[in-house]
């Protein structure tokens, strides 16, 4: 009797140590693929240890350089780092992994960035795609006044008087101030949005909660203060909204996208609690990418202008080129279009070259492989089954020296070449928005938002460092924002 059970205990553990070691390991379809570690086929934590102690995304640019463009992670995991694997994957419309579900939702309650399924997200993408549009947002003249506001009333006013007494600034929340200012404006209209420029003291009590905030797990930030404080300003843009119907008149400017989606979601039946919660979820996502995105790219730009003096007034000289200028004091009623800021080719490459190099959202965006009769092919391995989780990552694909020459270096001058096939390809690997279906819907919007700034701001002032404490390579500014200093001195140009 002892020896069949010791024979039986046998037998389980040889089934054991195939299933879990030599399938994975020398049978799976992933088998071919090259391992990010000995351990990889069979467990995940050795990669997990990388996440936990934030080496992850350098370790990722080590593995692709030594063994192409895709490395096995973990036994049901893979990092993808080609153009090509782009389109398979995020073309592709491959599901999103549970871990956005886990960590983005708001109010217990879907928005786009947290929901999983195709069919739902394209849904409510499609309510507001036309407002986040390009076209819809040079010539959107509700934003024309906003942009003309903050700058006339916040931003010039407070940087003049910096300016004039010498003081610095920590540039960093108060760049992160400005994309809330910008971005509530054109959810909630300008009598409903936030003035963090202004009120600095919130602003950094908003800043610190954030800090915890973005740390927490949804069930556990659930109606707490920025929950409170997002439902607030919704429920604003709401009274507003209907005042606006009641009166016939616009007063200040409207409550854009609040309306945009308030309208369709009323169109699909959704009212009361259901409703309000809905859009609170999606409005808060789009805050919390306005500010925090915007304000990381912002000061990594002004850090690099402020190391070049001559780039600066390269820069300013081109600036001063729009018709009419962006002047304090203005010397028109009117301010240069969206349109023409766009156009500026030093600044766009600046911007571009800045979202390359410093990516404000570095990290991998995982994807799960179809569950179909076919199976995926990337990069020439095929056979790739459904379920296995597939990434790619905007930090690893900015440095591929073969597209960008010497990678670590900010270089704009790079995005003005002369060579066209140069331009095409910088732009097939360039991802600080990812791309296809699932690419951020308001890439246009912090494109203008951002370029409105710098040229405001080096239009007028030049920057130079005071303190650049904080300002790295990494991800500081994302882990711990509150606590990030880039101390700025502005001078008249």
């Amino acid at each position: 009797m002892p020896s069949i059970s010791l024979i039986g205990i046998s037998l389980i553990a040889l089934a054991l140590v195939y299933k879990n070691i030599i399938v994975p390991a020398f049978l799976s379809p992933l088998s071919k693929i090259p391992n990010a570690h000995f351990t990889s086929p069979v467990l995940p934590t050795w990669i997990w240890w990388k996440r936990r102690n934030a080496t992850a995304k350098e370790i990722l640019y080590s593995l692709h350089h030594k063994y192409g463009p895709v490395v096995r992670l973990g036994p049901n995991e893979l990092s993808v780092n080609s153009a090509g694997g782009l389109r398979t994957i995020y073309m592709g419309g491959f599901q999103k992994d549970d871990w956005y579900r886990d960590a983005f939702i708001n109010y217990q309650t879907p928005n786009m960035v947290s929901m999983l399924e195709h069919k739902p997200h394209s849904t409510q993408k499609r309510m507001l795609s036309h407002v986040y549009s390009k076209s819809y947002l040079q010539t959107c003249p509700d934003l024309q006044v906003v942009a003309k506001k903050l700058l006339s009333e916040r931003l010039f006013p407070h940087i003049e008087s910096l300016s004039q007494s010498g003081t610095p600034l920590n540039v960093f929340p108060y760049l992160q101030g400005f994309g809330m200012d910008f971005t509530s404006a054109y959810l909630f209209g300008s009598a409903n949005g936030t003035d963090f420029l202004t009120d600095d003291k919130y602003c950094d009590h908003w800043l610190s909660l954030y800090t915890k905030f973005k740390t927490q797990l949804p069930a556990e930030r659930k109606f707490g203060e920025i929950e409170q404080w997002c439902l607030a300003l919704c429920d604003g843009a709401a009274t507003c909204i209907e005042g606006l119907e009641k009166s016939g008149t616009e007063g200040s400017t409207a409550p854009i996208v609040y309306g945009q989606l308030s309208d369709c979601l009323k169109k699909e039946g959704l009212s009361g609690a259901e409703l309000r919660l809905r859009l609170a979820s999606e409005m808060l996502d789009h805050l919390i990418a306005g500010h925090e995105t915007s304000g990381i790219t912002m000061t990594y730009l002004m850090y690099e202008l402020s190391k070049q003096p001559l780039l600066q007034a390269r820069l300013r000289e081109e600036l001063r080129t729009l018709s009419p200028p962006i002047s304090h004091p203005p010397t028109s009623e009117s301010l240069a279009s969206p349109k023409s800021i766009d156009a500026l080719p030093l600044l766009d490459a600046a911007l571009r070259e800045t979202l390359r190099l410093y990516a404000a959202a570095p990290a991998p965006q995982p994807r799960i492989t179809p569950f179909s009769s076919k199976p995926v092919d990337i990069e020439g391995y095929g056979n790739i089954p459904g379920g296995v989780k597939v990434a790619s990552s905007a930090y690893v694909l900015h440095r591929n020296e073969n597209v960008y020459p010497a990678p670590e270096q900010w270089i704009p001058e790079r995005w003005m070449s002369s060579d066209p096939n140069e331009i095409t390809q910088m732009r097939r690997w360039f991802w600080p928005f990812g791309s296809g279906g699932r690419m951020c819907l308001g890439s246009n919007f912090a494109m203008q938002n951002m370029k409105l700034a710098i040229a405001a701001i080096y239009s007028n002032f030049t920057t130079e460092i005071v303190d650049d404490e904080g300002i790295e390579q990494d991800d500081s500014f994302i882990a711990a924002p509150a606590s990030q200093k880039l101390m700025l001195r502005f001078k008249r140009a």
